[in-house]
């Protein structure tokens, strides 16, 4: 069954659910791509994908209103993942997150893949740690976000997203070596 199919049955007019699957087809793969480096894990990214999209349908979803629906979706993509980071730090999960089934099987060498998932994992635990804008901004720049769409998502001005990124560096790298020493942050 299509999601136009199943939005379908939930009352949408079938114009309504075709809308609201050309944007979950246009914005999914970048929604899940943000999650997933968000979180390393392609299940729980998938997961979080579902989610930010069920709370577009449920909260924010106006046929024929989709031009700001982008900002939204990798605003609440980032929340839904740092919430989901803290979350997991609650929990004190970090060493107990299962491997990730999805992976090729063609891994490194031991000592290589075990210290990758350490780095990965600090760097995850540094941009927690940064207030939410730093870190959205990062986590999307990294992702491929252009200076334009990083400056709609966050809602500032485009002329300022180049200091912004520059001084959530700079704070990434202090609370990267604050929590590990002066070894380089990935």
């Amino acid at each position: 069954m299509s999601i136009t199919d199943a939005l379908s049955r939930t009352g949408l007019r079938q114009s309504e659910a075709e809308s609201f699957s050309d944007t979950f087809y246009r914005h999914y793969d970048r929604v899940y791509g943000v999650l997933y480096r968000l979180v390393g894990n392609r299940q729980e990214a998938e997961d979080l994908s579902q989610e930010v999209f069920l709370r577009l349908y449920r909260q924010v979803w106006q046929p024929g209103r989709e031009h700001n629906v982008a900002a939204w979706l990798y605003r609440v993509a980032t929340n839904v993942g740092f919430n989901a980071l803290r979350a997991r730090k609650h929990r004190h999960a970090w060493e107990a997150m299962p491997p990730d089934e999805s992976l090729p099987s063609s891994q490194p060498e031991p000592h290589v893949a075990v210290e990758r998932n350490v780095e990965q994992e600090q760097v995850r635990a540094a941009l927690a740690d940064l207030p939410a804008r730093q870190a959205t901004m990062l986590l999307l720049r990294y992702a491929g976000f252009r200076y334009r769409e990083l400056a709609e998502i966050c809602q500032v001005s485009p002329a300022s997203v180049g200091t912004l990124l520059a001084r959530a560096e700079r704070a990434f790298e202090a609370r990267y070596r604050e929590r590990w020493g002066t070894g380089e942050a990935a």
